[in-house]
């Protein structure tokens, strides 16, 4: 690495390899990390306090600024990527809620109050019209759990046949309505064996609710 400028009280000098890390000396001392070559760049000093360097992109085999007592590097180390999250509805609405019992995931649930869900039942007459949508995954007593409303939703552990989908007992989908149920509430319909679409229908009331 050849110098740019040679200062009388220090020389400071700054290479970036490919993985984007950044190196800095000030002496003679070839700049070397990890035995892989570094990629050249072109350094600014920006008029603020404390000053800062900034990274660009340039031709010149080696690079130095000289006598800079104080400065920022602007670059570094490229961070772990994050697990990804949880996978969204797709191209359909979702709403959060608070479980106010443990919830396993792909059951069908409503809200009794606005905030909190449990499980919806063809056996319940007010889920007629109350129904939210369908859990998309399990959660515990008292914390977040997401339902999807409407849209595609793709579960490996099912086996649908062509048809509608109804809701059945404690948030149970089901092609045979149970024949206890107070009411019939088409959710949706299997658009494959594992992929249902939700689509939320009209109740139907076939009987009162038992006291």
């Amino acid at each position: 690495m050849s110098d740019i400028g040679r200062p009388a009280d220090r020389l400071v000098r700054i290479a970036v390899p490919a993985d984007h890390s950044v190196a800095v000396a000030e002496d003679e001392r070839d700049l070397v990390l990890a035995e892989e070559p570094l990629e050249s760049v072109g350094l600014s000093i920006e008029p603020q306090e404390p000053r800062a360097v900034a990274i660009q992109q340039s031709q010149p085999q080696g690079l130095a600024y000289q006598g800079v007592p104080l400065f920022n590097v602007v670059a570094g180390l490229q961070g772990r990527r994050g697990e990804q999250g949880i996978p969204g509805p797709a191209g359909g609405s979702s709403v959060q809620k608070i479980a106010s019992v443990p919830l396993s995931g792909h059951r069908l649930v409503f809200s009794p109050d606005g905030v909190t869900a449990e499980y919806a039942d063809c056996g319940v007459l007010p889920n007629r019209i109350n129904t939210l949508g369908l859990t998309l995954g399990a959660a515990d007593l008292g914390s977040v759990v997401n339902i999807q409303r409407a849209g595609e939703v793709t579960f490996e552990g099912w086996a649908w046949a062509d048809g509608a989908v109804f809701l059945g007992h404690a948030g149970q989908l089901t092609q045979t309505l149970p024949p206890d149920a107070v009411f019939s509430l088409i959710v949706g319909f299997a658009m494959n064996a594992t992929t249902l679409f939700l689509d939320m229908g009209v109740a139907i009331t076939l009987a009162q609710e038992a006291p």
